[in-house]
């Protein structure tokens, strides 16, 4: 089938019909799945580590990390922390409705069965001193994951494109 430009339509099988391989396609283009990374250690699945560029353009000396951590096993797990190698520092913080909005947890608890997401809206693991310009494009950035039970995990963080 032709479209008005004269090229076709895209997953067009000519009778309006479309495959399922290609609406499979289109559904992971419109979601984070296509961009969607993650590790399994142990007990825990660590998924989606993204840094999120929270400073303006051309000042890169700070920005937020996110990753969602499951807890697959049968007791609690403590995550402590993180060191990201781009950053001299790395601190853990919790948005609240306290009087301060912000809280400095040393260790978040992590249920049997359960997970923490630490995203944008209550959750950052903010990156302070950053020693380098992020970008999306150029790869991935390592870190360390601190747990009380499982100890040290090595990961690597990805940039959202989008915040750029």
């Amino acid at each position: 089938m032709v479209t008005g430009a004269g090229l076709p339509r895209p997953c067009d099988l000519g009778n309006g019909m479309k495959p399922a391989g290609c609406t499979l396609l289109m559904t992971l283009l419109m979601t984070d799945i296509v961009q969607a990374h993650g590790y399994v250690f142990g007990e825990l699945e660590i998924l989606h580590p993204t840094i999120v560029i929270v400073a303006p353009k051309g000042s890169f000396d700070c920005a937020c990390a996110h990753v969602k951590i499951i807890n697959h096993g049968g007791e609690t797990e403590y995550f402590l922390g993180a060191e990201i190698a781009i950053a001299r520092r790395t601190k853990l913080f919790h948005f609240t409705e306290h009087s301060t909005g912000v809280s400095e947890p040393s260790a978040v608890p992590i249920e049997p069965g359960k997970a923490i997401d630490l995203h944008r809206r209550e959750w950052c693991l903010f990156l302070s001193n950053i020693n380098q310009e992020l970008e999306a494009d150029i790869g991935a950035y390592a870190a360390r994951l601190m747990f009380r039970r499982a100890g040290i995990i090595d990961i690597e963080f990805v940039v959202d494109p989008i915040s750029r």
